[in-house]
């Protein structure tokens, strides 16, 4: 009985000192602030899911207050950053940024400025747009511009990865 107890009395010291000494110290981690390469990196993301879907080279995301929002591609009808304003459920881009592969085209980009985006960064310009045969000169007419709109600030961004899907 004597050694039944002791015996017992080491596995009840063994199972309060062993997660004692099994645990890990959790470190508090710090955040960090997403980058512009990584929302672009989302953009990339859509625009690729859409080549495998036989589709064009077009994808856009809508960051709200730094935050993911929501993401499109681009359809038949519709344009990869209409799409992801659609998918947004928002009424208004105020405190947005967009960033999507291809420039928008002039019709694209007057309706993200009226409904309030901050900024919208692009990797391939109107000239490779054009040249990969995704929209034609015209739907890039500046001219067409409303004088009432204020257009929202456009930034070219560099990433490989969204250059690469036009070639």
């Amino acid at each position: 009985m004597k050694k039944f107890l002791m015996t017992l009395a080491a596995v009840i010291c063994l199972a309060f000192a062993m997660p004692a000494t099994a645990q890990v110290t959790i470190t508090k981690v710090a955040k960090i602030a997403p980058t512009d390469m990584v929302f672009m990196d989302m953009a990339v993301e859509a625009a690729k899911t859409n080549v495998k879907a036989g589709k064009t080279p077009s994808g856009a995301v809508i960051i709200l207050n730094g935050a993911f929002r929501s993401s499109g591609r681009a359809s038949e009808d519709c344009s990869a950053e209409v799409n992801a304003y659609t998918k947004s459920r928002l009424s208004s881009l105020k405190n947005a940024k967009v960033y999507t592969v291809n420039e928008p085209t002039t019709e694209t980009y007057v309706f993200l400025s009226k409904l309030g985006v901050d900024e919208i960064f692009f990797v391939n310009g109107r000239e490779e747009v054009i040249k990969a045969g995704l929209a034609k000169a015209e739907d890039y007419n500046d001219a067409a511009v409303p004088a009432d709109v204020t257009l929202s600030p456009l930034k070219n961004l560099e990433f490989p990865d969204a250059t690469n899907l036009l070639k």
